[in-house]
Order: structure tokens, then C-alpha cells, then sequence
């Protein structure tokens, strides 16, 4: 009868071959050149540590993404990327289409839920809000919402609240309170649970209503909380 090798003794040298080919591709891939992962073009500065099992890719010395379709351009430090789920990335800054800079400690990009959410020393500014912090902060890549919560502040306009969502297509923005405003307008402060509506023209801002009707904040109920 003929005998076999012993199960274990034929994986290893899959085991030995997966590693080899592991250290071949992150030796041949010292110099930047752009991977494909689903709908992100990654251009690593280094070396990419790349597991061939599951396909993650660690980015040690990180790199930049694009999201040709979402509009969205990634530089980071460092990164992890996950094919099809989620890039994370760390020291990151992040410009969005409608013209927004957005840098965090830390960055998620949900590819199946289409959110970015950044964590750790957030600010945000475009043409309209400069210098928003806040603790948290989700991008809703899609719709283009910018989502600002636990506690935030702006220098211009000259702001406080709970948390504020923006609408960069309508150029609004709704305040959740406690909120304060101080602008060229005057100023508007509200308890919590009241919301503000800001409304701009083109970078300048025009309107501050304190008690906005339903309708105004229909389009901005699936964001507030």
C-alpha cells in the first residue's frame, strides 16, 4: 500500500511558499507605485507589509488614496488597509471634493457604509466653516454631509454647540445645542435640544435662524441625533 506525508507536513511548505512570496512582494514593492484596492488607487512611500491569505496591507510608512468616484484624496502617515472593507490610517489628512480639509489622529473609511469618521484632535474648514473641532467627525461620502459631534467649536462663524451637521450642496448647516454665535448678524444661543440654522451664500454667511420649522431641518434628520 503506498503511504502519504502526514497532513502537517504538506502544509508547511505552503506555509514556507506564502511566506517567501510575502517577503518577495513587500521587497519589490520598496518603491511607490499605486495599488488598485476596490474603488481606492494607493500610492504607498514605502515598502507594504501584505498578509496573501487575507490580503491585508499594512502601510508603515504610509501613503496617499484616492477616491476617484467619492472625490476624496487620503495622505496619512501611516496606513492599514482591509480589500473591500476599510482603509485606516493615522496622522491623516483628508480633502473632499466640495473643497473641505479634514485632519485626525486617526481615520476610518468604511467602504460598505461609504463613511469616513475621524477621531482624535478632529478640525475641519472649507470655503464656510474654518477651523471646526470636535471630537468626533463622520463623513457621509455620498451625500457629502459632514457630521460633527461631542462637543464643538469654530472660529469662523464664531461658534459653540453640541454638534453641527453641514450640507455642503445647500451650503446649510444645523447647530444642535447648547449653542452659542457670535457674527457680524448678532448673536444667537439656544438650550439644549434647540437647534440654529445657518444658511450661506456662496463663502459668506447670511442667515442664523434660532427656531427653524421642520421642513427646514427634514433633510438633516437622518443626521441629527
Amino acid at each position: 500500500m503506498k503511504s502519504f506525508p502526514p497532513v502537517s507536513a504538506l502544509r508547511k511548505p505552503a506555509r514556507l511558499l506564502t511566506l517567501l512570496a510575502s517577503l518577495s512582494l513587500a521587497w519589490g514593492l520598496d518603491h511607490a507605485q499605486a495599488v488598485a484596492f476596490g474603488n481606492l488607487n494607493v500610492t504607498p512611500r514605502g515598502a507594504q507589509n501584505l498578509n496573501l491569505e487575507t490580503g491585508y496591507t499594512e502601510l508603515p510608512q504610509g501613503g496617499t488614496a484616492t477616491d476617484a468616484k467619492g472625490g476624496l484624496t487620503l495622505n496619512a502617515q501611516k496606513m492599514q488597509l482591509r480589500p473591500g472593507e476599510r482603509l485606516v490610517a493615522q496622522n491623516a489628512v483628508l480633502k473632499t471634493r466640495q473643497g473641505g480639509t479634514l485632519n485626525a489622529a486617526q481615520l476610518t473609511y468604511d467602504l460598505k457604509s461609504g463613511t469616513v469618521t475621524a477621531t482624535g484632535g478632529v478640525t475641519y474648514s472649507d470655503a464656510r466653516i474654518q477651523s471646526l473641532q470636535a471630537p468626533g467627525l463622520v463623513l457621509y461620502v455620498g451625500s457629502g454631509f459632514v457630521v460633527a459631534s461631542g462637543g464643538v467649536k469654530a472660529a469662523s462663524p464664531a461658534m459653540t454647540g453640541a454638534a453641527l451637521v453641514f450640507d455642503p450642496q445647500t451650503m446649510q448647516a444645523v447647530v444642535s445645542g447648547p449653542f452659542d454665535l457670535q457674527t457680524r448678524l448678532g448673536r444667537s444661543a439656544g438650550k439644549a435640544g434647540e437647534r440654529l440654522l445657518l444658511t450661506f451664500a456662496g463663502n459668506v454667511l447670511t442667515g442664523a435662524t434660532a427656531k427653524p420649522t421642520t421642513d427646514d431641518l427634514a433633510r438633516f434628520s437622518a443626521y441629527l441625533k
